[in-house]
């Protein structure tokens, strides 16, 4: 089945040049630095669409690595997989190095044990040698301390470690804290959390999961998400504080071994009861709007009832969004019983937490679709214009170096459609409309593009087809190969909409595509 569907998570990681901050790297102690290197990992997964590589840090002794969730899994949907579900959680290939010229060597297997959702924060247990031989009794693994942000000021010295864009070797890049992004909690919660800190220390692909440490050597934040656009001169990088890692899996730790697996970040529906949640920043990066989760009961049919009334969307078992509504949306009897609820809620432009209420109630059997859902068909549709809050979301797709599925059989094929603007629907001229190369970030690309770090030359040269929009916006990509590529419609005054777009062997010469749509 043809699947072109757009992403209008207006997303861009900046893929920046590797150096390593020599200079502020003397602030530490060689000591230091020996132990932050010991202690750093680089992760490795086979998935669905290709490998996912990411660092992580060894924050126990007995072997417990702290990284991203999105490293080892889904934190967000359409990624072949469902939120909140993992790529292989029982064999993460986890390198390691004795010092900064040693180059790192698969020398573990991992198992995931934990992880949250909406925090992006996963802890992976090393549960055997790489070859499946046990961990020798007594093995005492080099760790890095943890520190609070308390002590932080903004201004204060930080370091990276980590094993971004395939490196082999620690990489470090140094910087400085540059402030805080501070939760807004809802009423009754308590005080003030630190949801990101953000620093000017260089993150790159492969980062995700690291380490951020201060002079000290102690591991103080996860680098997490960069975020960059048109509008931003250098991006901004996101990390998430360590003191927000749950206390339930300190606790597990104090009292490990940690046998079984938890997830959190995703909520339970129950019929008939309602649901009060809170969008307190925590999730999203600086305003963008966050994405909730939650798990439908397998009661049908039945209406959700969402107040106030926000975009809301089913999720069907391969991640795909297969249906979408505004503050309702209804359950069929033939919809699978494994759904996803998906809840779209922008952030208030005071910065102050948004309550939102959420319902399930069975109801008699309404009439069912004219259409079969997109899940049941292959399709991914697009969450409503402004997916993402209108600005950059610090999950782009192929963050953490995951590359597409490679070409299949089969001659090209041209696909054909129109470009408009998501408000008015009016046709957009003169519109640039691409897609990428197998493997290539186009996301992040286009973010290097626009602050000037590539050139239109070099950005050219990963791309597979081109075209642009006509005086009625249609636009035509000829020579496009089979398979399942990245791709994006650009105008200036624009944000970039993100596609994917997804060609089977037996789908037709032309391809006539959903309308893509640009937002101011």
């Amino acid at each position: 089945m043809t699947s072109v569907s757009r992403h209008l998570a207006l997303a861009a990681l900046a893929v920046l040049p590797l150096m390593a901050s020599s200079a502020r790297a003397q602030e530490m102690s060689d000591r230091a630095i020996d132990r932050c290197t010991r202690a750093a990992v680089r992760i490795q997964v086979e998935t669905p669409g290709g490998t996912s590589i990411g660092s992580g840090s060894i924050i126990d002794a007995d072997g417990y690595v702290l990284t991203n969730f999105h490293v080892v899994g889904h934190v967000r949907h359409g990624e072949h997989g469902g939120p909140g579900t993992f790529y292989d959680a029982e064999h993460i290939q986890i390198a390691t190095v004795t010092s900064a010229r040693d180059t790192a060597t698969t020398r573990y297997i991992g198992r995931v044990v934990r992880g949250d959702v909406r925090l992006d924060l996963a802890l992976v247990r090393i549960v055997s040698n790489a070859d499946g031989t046990p961990i020798a009794d007594g093995t005492v693994f080099p760790t890095v301390a943890m520190a609070g942000t308390d002590a932080l000021q903004p201004g204060a010295s930080l370091w990276a470690f980590g094993f971004p864009l395939g490196v082999h070797t620690i990489n470090v890049t140094g910087g400085h804290m540059t402030g805080f992004q501070m939760s807004s909690p809802a009423m009754g919660a308590g005080a003030q959390l630190v949801s990101w800190i953000r620093t000017d220390a260089e993150f790159n692909p492969g980062n995700s999961g690291g380490m951020l440490v201060d002079r000290q050597g102690h591991l103080v934040a996860v680098p997490t998400a960069v975020v960059s656009s048109g509008e931003t001169l250098e991006p901004i990088e996101l990390a998430r504080p360590v003191e927000r890692m749950p206390d339930a899996w300190r606790a597990a730790l104090e009292h490990g071994p940690i046998d079984d697996v938890v997830v959190t970040g995703i909520s339970e529906l129950t019929t008939g009861t309602e649901l009060v949640d809170h969008a307190v920043g925590d999730s999203g990066g600086l305003d963008a709007a966050e994405v909730f989760y939650y798990r439908v009961p397998v009661d049908r049919p039945g209406t959700i009832t969402v107040t106030p009334s926000i975009p809301l969307g089913l999720i069907g078992p391969s991640g795909d969004i297969g249906r979408e509504g505004r503050g309702t949306i209804q359950l069929y009897p033939q919809d699978p019983t494994s759904l996803t609820l998906a809840v779209l809620v922008e952030r208030a432009a005071d910065g102050a937490p948004v309550d939102f209420h959420l319902r399930f109630d069975p109801t008699t059997a309404p009439a069912p679709p004219a259409y079969p859902p997109a899940y049941a068909m292959g399709r991914s549709p697009s969450y409503p214009p402004g997916y993402g809050g209108g600005g950059p979301s610090p999950y782009p797709p192929g963050y953490g170096a995951r590359p597409p599925p490679p070409t299949v059989a089969g001659p090209p094929v041209a696909v054909h459609g129109r470009v408009i603007e998501a408000s008015t629907g009016a046709p957009v001229v003169s519109a640039s409309v691409m897609i990428a190369r197998p493997g290539a970030d186009l996301a992040s690309m286009l973010a290097l593009v626009s602050i000037g770090r590539m050139s239109q030359a070099q950005l050219l040269g990963q791309l597979v087809a081109t075209a642009q929009t006509d005086a009625d916006g249609y636009y035509t990509l000829a020579g496009v190969p089979r398979g399942r590529f990245g791709g994006a419609a650009v105008l200036t005054g624009y944000a970039p909409a993100m596609i994917t777009v997804t060609i089977g062997p037996a789908d037709p010469s032309l391809i006539e595509a959903l309308p893509i749509q640009l937002s101011h």
